[in-house]
């Protein structure tokens, strides 16, 4: 499974091994999910720090309240999956093709080349924070910077609606 793919392993948890496998593939490991962070915050990250990539883990109580049922058994569910194609804090800057894209996004303007016309479009103050799309079945969005270069790319497991 490609890097840009790793969103068709969102739902799963800890324990699965397709999971584990694509994971480990890129670079990462679930071994480094704190159970105290978890506990305590809500969230852990597996950061695959020279790819420019970041994987969201959910408790499963918390995952299960935002998102419904989880496709694993296991404690930690993986929720979200960032890309940085400038890189952010420790990461590197992600090089490669963008989920959902034929080609590396680094501006608005290539976003919407990409995706479309968004599902939403997030503004303060006369500024374009984000859009969003839905694809596959996963929630897409796009965060910018205020030259509207790319932040980051995140595919999600949509929000359920209570």
């Amino acid at each position: 499974m490609r890097i840009e793919e790793l969103h068709n392993v969102l739902g799963l948890t800890n324990v699965d091994a397709l999971l584990q496998q694509a994971i480990e593939a890129a670079g990462g490991s679930v071994q480094v999910l704190s159970p105290k962070k978890i506990r305590e915050l809500g969230s852990d990250f597996v950061n695959i720090n020279d790819k420019g990539v970041s994987l969201s883990f959910l408790s499963r109580g918390h995952f299960e309240d935002e998102h419904g049922v989880p496709r694993g058994a296991g404690p930690y569910v993986l929720a979200c999956i960032f890309y940085f194609p400038f890189g952010e804090g420790d990461a590197q800057a992600y090089e490669g093709m963008a989920p959902f894209a034929d080609a590396s996004l680094k501006s608005r303007g290539d976003a919407l080349v990409a995706y479309g016309a968004p599902h939403k479009t997030e503004v303060d103050e006369g500024e374009i924070e984000w859009d969003e799309w839905i694809k596959g079945g996963r929630q897409l969005r796009v965060s910018y910077t205020s030259e509207l270069a790319i932040q980051d790319i995140s595919v999600a497991v949509p929000r359920v609606d209570r």
